[in-house]
């Protein structure tokens, strides 16, 4: 048996949309033109901790000038002991010209299984651990996938009501 690191991980990741079953899909965008575009820079992380409620989001980059407002975002919600959702969020405010691209990249669901201690790294339990997933997990990750989905329609709704409203305003 090969030499596998302390702290490492079996992880499978489940994209929300596979490639090519929805051409466009895979990065979904959404654009605003218009006037109020500032009060998308307090309503954006609003709309994420309501809708996806993360256990932790992680700040990437942010940059905030006099014209504009860039900030990029890893967003995790933990799922269960074994898998969390996670999808990244790019928002690019333009106040000059009135223009903001919401840009919500790669949703999935990551599942990692521990291979710390010697039990984890054996065959028998590696067996074993396949035989669960395939029988038993598989199904909770189709329930991930369906809530995951849910949770991303929502947001894009929400987005484009206030796009509306902002619009009407």
């Amino acid at each position: 048996m090969g030499y596998i690191p302390t702290g490492a991980k079996l992880t499978i990741w489940n994209d929300l949309y596979k490639r090519g079953s929805k051409p466009g899909v895979k990065n979904l965008e959404y654009s605003y033109k218009g006037k109020d575009v500032k009060k998308l820079v307090d309503f954006v992380p609003k709309l994420i901790q309501t809708i996806f409620m993360p256990t932790m989001w992680q700040q990437k980059e942010i940059s905030v000038t006099e014209d504009s407002y860039e900030v990029y975002w890893y967003v995790f919600k933990d799922l269960d002991s074994f898998t969390y959702f996670r999808v990244d969020i790019e928002v690019k405010i333009n106040f000059k010209s009135g223009k903001a691209k919401i840009k919500l990249s790669e949703p999935v669901i990551v599942t990692e299984y521990p291979q710390e201690t010697y039990w984890q790294k054996t065959f028998f339990y590696e067996l074993l651990r396949l035989i669960w997933h395939n029988l038993f997990y598989n199904k909770k990750v189709e329930e991930y996938m369906d809530w995951a989905k849910l949770k991303i329609s929502c947001f894009e709704e929400k987005l484009i009501k206030y796009f509306d409203r902002l619009k009407g305003s």
